[in-house]
């Protein structure tokens, strides 16, 4: 009897272990993009003499829109953001004198990724459900007011841009902070929105080995080339 006991708690101390390395491979096994900024520097050679007129988004291995989330671990004792980015992203916005007029970005959401295959396709099948709601888009509904006068290569910051985000078939008001630069032949466009999955008829993921924050952010890093 004394003997399977010992063999019992033998075979509990393992599995303690076991899931114990795999929550420490999970939460410092990799390290996760930091928040979109504006590069240091920029191309500011060439590119139309001012910024006014239509603009697209051009891919690039940079360009994203994605989310920033907390993983909750030992009943939120540890704490990790789960990042994940798409890149396959599409939009236009319109500078017209002092403002951006208008402004629509979409997101292919079955190409979201993070540093956890596990995760991309929980996320995919039971939390945005991408089959049914492939897509994100933000349309901008109020001008976004800029300086007078624009300069190449100049850094604006914590711009607002207001208007409404469709996430899992669910259309909400949203506005984003951002910081912008005009370079010349392009326009660089970073920033953040606080979300909250209830809103959007989300549910927060939960399993045994961890939970997540039902607040989270959608963050984009994007850049425009002339042209509509």
């Amino acid at each position: 009897m004394r003997r399977a006991i010992k063999w019992l708690i033998a075979a509990l101390v393992v599995v303690v272990l076991v899931v114990a390395g795999f929550i420490a491979w999970y939460v410092f096994g990799s390290s996760v993009p930091g928040k979109p900024k504006l590069s240091v520097t920029a191309n500011t050679a060439g590119g139309p003499r001012t910024p006014n007129g239509s603009w697209h988004i051009v891919p690039a291995k940079k360009v994203f829109v994605g989310y920033r989330i907390k993983e909750l671990f030992g009943d939120a004792i540890l704490k990790r953001d789960a990042v994940g980015q798409a890149h396959a992203v599409t939009g236009t916005l319109t500078v017209a004198s002092d403002r951006v007029s208008t402004a629509v970005v979409t997101a292919d959401l079955t190409r979201l990724g993070s540093d956890r295959a596990a995760r991309d396709a929980y996320v995919r099948e039971h939390t945005l459900e991408t089959a049914t709601f492939p897509t994100a888009r933000f349309t901008l509904s109020q001008p976004i007011s800029l300086p007078a006068t624009l300069k190449k290569g100049v850094s604006l910051k914590g711009l607002r841009a207001t208007g409404r985000m469709l996430i899992h078939g669910v259309t909400r008001p949203i506005t984003f902070t951002l910081d912008a630069r005009w370079n010349g032949p392009t326009i660089d466009v970073v920033g953040s929105a606080p979300i909250v999955l209830r809103d959007y008829g989300i549910t927060p993921p939960h399993n045994v080995i961890a939970n997540v924050d039902d607040h989270g952010s959608v963050e984009l890093d994007l850049t425009f080339a002339p042209g509509g």
